[in-house]
């Protein structure tokens, strides 16, 4: 990994420049300084678990990981006010302009029930009936959940699932809440990252067209509730060489090994 390089400045220099530069994200003197994340709930834990390894290595870094949706991911990106924007979504059209935008990994979305739910499987049409028409699968899951309207996870599903317009239902800001709503009746179904599995005994995910939604699966590309993990920056402002350095963390075998163990697949640097 490459150290950050220290620049040797002049009392005056210091007193007129000031540790504010650029956004005061490099601490004045030493390796410190800071970066600022925000955006999707989905990416946020994997960002988190990368941030803290990334602090451990590296004294006097602070590493601060927001939340808040895609959306204000790729808005705090493009007017400056973070380092890193996060989305669990692909970027494009207008959302695109003025940020540069690295995927960091790929992630299933995963269909969830009750643990004391008797369905095992469902199919995209039944999924598709069920969010847009409120039609009950198998006469059991009577019921769906979503998440709000800057989730990144709600626009990659209707994508995937080819929904315009989801029915009138609740809409939840977190894959906590989505659990919480799904784990407290039998008849309800909700959707959420693929990690947000791991430790969540009160829910279990259901098997989409006969394939489980496992790393591995999604990986193979057999498991098609699949999308994009993002980071994004401002173009024009470009990244500090402290966030340059966080980044190229991501793509270290280190990094790597905390992917996959979140349950998440590895991607190669583009």
């Amino acid at each position: 990994m490459k150290k950050l390089t220290k620049v040797i400045m002049s009392g005056a220099a210091v007193a007129a420049i000031g540790c504010g530069m650029a956004f005061g994200l490099t601490a004045c003197g030493g390796n410190g300084g800071t970066i600022n994340i925000s955006g999707s709930t989905s990416v946020q834990p994997l960002m988190q678990l990368l941030a803290d390894a990334y602090m451990a290595e590296h004294d006097g870094v602070t590493i601060n990981v927001g939340a808040g949706g895609s959306g204000v991911g790729i808005s705090n990106a493009k007017d400056g006010t973070v380092d890193l924007g996060m989305a669990s979504k692909e970027i494009v059209g207008e959302d695109a302009e003025g940020i540069t935008t690295i995927q960091i990994a790929t992630d299933g979305i995963a269909l969830i029930v009750s643990k004391d739910c008797t369905v095992t499987n469902v199919t995209k049409q039944e999924v598709y009936d069920l969010y847009v028409n409120s039609t009950a699968i198998q006469s059991v899951i009577t019921a769906a959940v979503s998440r709000d309207g800057a989730s990144g996870t709600r626009e990659a599903f209707q994508d995937i699932m080819d929904i315009e317009t989801i029915a009138k239902m609740p809409e939840l800001s977190s894959q906590d809440t989505v659990i919480e709503n799904v784990a407290a009746s039998n008849n309800t179904m909700g959707y959420v990252s693929l990690e947000a599995l791991s430790g969540n005994s009160s829910i279990k995910a259901v098997n989409f067209e006969g394939i489980a939604p496992t790393a591995e699966n999604v990986s193979s590309g057999e498991y098609t509730l699949a999308r994009p993990f993002n980071i994004m920056y401002n173009t024009a402002n470009g990244m500090s060489e402290l966030t340059s350095d966080f980044v190229d963390f991501i793509f270290s075998d280190a990094a790597a090994a905390i992917i996959e163990d979140n349950g998440q697949v590895v991607v190669e640097r583009k």
